[in-house]
């Protein structure tokens, strides 16, 4: 016990130059990236991305200050605030339609702010002193986790949705209802690290995009990897209506398009089913992103569209 608490106090003498190399590697990516979101309606969980990076290393910078310091701070505290703001991007996500994407912002503070009501609570002395709620408020954050961890899990990008879930994890798993597992730094840095891997995996484009030979398929994969299950299942769920009522034979599966049926063999009927099938694309996708990354995958039909002028805004 006296070697793992003096190798404990040596690592905790490693947290604040720990924090502060991933927390600019970290910021790095994150303004780099942002270059690859242009045109698209992803700019704000792009910014709570940021906000929550800068509040997680941020804490355990200013814990290790203070600490050196020799201040009595509530670690504890400061360390769940700084947790909580890791939903906050997913849930930006999750109202990323071009419509809504400002007024949600709003709804994502107000969000951030009822996870942390049980330290406001606290703070105004409704429970005694006690920041734990009891197992609903675990229960509840379980969900959160599992479904943000549902809605990017099964994309490209499902090594850092596990990465951004391990993080989590670790970083709520320590406040939670009759938990007696202290909150080191330690555990602090390694969710740190595990977040500071998934960003690099999105930044490197690791695992590679698939080799795609239809332009239709490419605008959808790139669209679900970007938007998640939520609105993917959503668009999915329109194409599918469409091709069905207007006959074109296609169906929309979660890895791209296929044929479910021979529709027609003349050239000029197959065409007009592409045609029709590109533009229902691009009313549906054009409520995320803008025409220039539409016409980079999607170029704009020029024939008549088979049953267009009867779909659904």
């Amino acid at each position: 016990m006296f070697l793992l608490a003096q190798l404990q106090h040596s690592l905790d003498y490693l947290t604040l130059p720990a924090a502060l190399i991933m927390g600019v590697a970290g910021l790095v990516i994150l303004i780099r990236g942002r270059k690859s979101l242009k045109g698209t309606s992803l700019l704000g969980p792009w910014g709570w991305c940021l906000f929550a990076w800068v509040a997680v290393c941020g804490a355990e910078v200013l814990i290790a200050v203070l600490n050196m310091l020799q201040v009595s701070i509530p670690e504890v505290q400061i360390r769940y605030v700084a947790a909580m703001t890791l939903f906050c991007p997913q849930m930006s996500q999750i109202g990323a339609k071009r419509s809504q994407t400002v007024v949600w912002q709003l709804v994502v503070g107000v969000f951030w702010l009822v996870l942390c009501s049980p330290l406001l609570m606290q703070w105004l002395g409704t429970l005694n002193g006690n920041r734990d709620p009891g197992w609903p408020w675990d229960i509840f954050l379980s969900v959160l986790i599992l479904a943000g961890f549902l809605n990017n899990g099964l994309t490209r990008y499902g090594i850092t949705a596990v990465c951004l879930t391990i993080a989590q994890i670790l970083l709520t798993y320590p406040t939670s209802h009759g938990t007696s597992l202290e909150f080191m730094s330690t555990r602090a840095i390694v969710s740190i690290g595990f977040l500071l891997l998934g960003m690099a995996l999105v930044a490197l484009d690791w695992p590679s995009r698939p080799q795609l030979f239809h332009r239709e398929d490419r605008a959808w994969l790139d669209f679900r990897d970007c938007y998640g299950s939520f609105w993917a299942l959503r668009v999915m769920q329109r194409v599918n209506e469409a091709a069905v009522r207007f006959d074109w034979g296609l169906w929309l599966g979660w890895n791209g398009f296929s044929q479910v049926e021979i529709v027609g063999s003349h050239p000029e009927f197959r065409e007009e089913v592409s045609q029709a099938l590109v533009s229902c694309l691009r009313k549906l996708l054009g409520d995320f992103v803008d025409d220039d990354w539409l016409d980079a995958r999607l170029p704009r039909p020029t024939q008549k569209k088979r049953g267009l002028e009867e779909m659904e805004a």
